[in-house]
């Protein structure tokens, strides 16, 4: 079961790594473009540790979690991590939607 867990942890990390990669393109484009008027993807109070104007940090923070819970199999931090794992989720796929308009 853990195996099965860890797996599909490891599977939506991966994926989001490769759409974030992507996204943070675009977003390179539209500061470029003087679009790009926001201070973090995530707003301060989220789930999220960091701050960060691309996808990337955040990637980064869920894969972090991730080693932390392979190592000590927490409950609590399984339940952060598929937060933001879903948090990362919901947005990159309104901003995928809204950019390819």
């Amino acid at each position: 079961m853990m195996l099965k867990i860890e797996q599909q942890l490891i599977d939506n990390i991966s994926q989001l790594l490769k759409r974030s990669i992507i996204a943070d393109s675009a977003l390179a484009q539209l500061k470029e473009d003087k679009q790009g008027n926001f201070s973090a993807i995530f707003p301060k109070g989220s789930v999220f540790k960091c701050a960060a104007m691309t996808f990337q940090p955040y990637i980064e923070e869920v894969a972090d979690e991730l080693m932390q819970w392979q190592q000590n199999k927490d409950q609590q931090l399984l339940v952060s991590l598929v937060k933001k794992i879903e948090q990362l989720f919901k947005v990159m796929s309104e901003f995928e939607t809204l950019y390819q308009k």
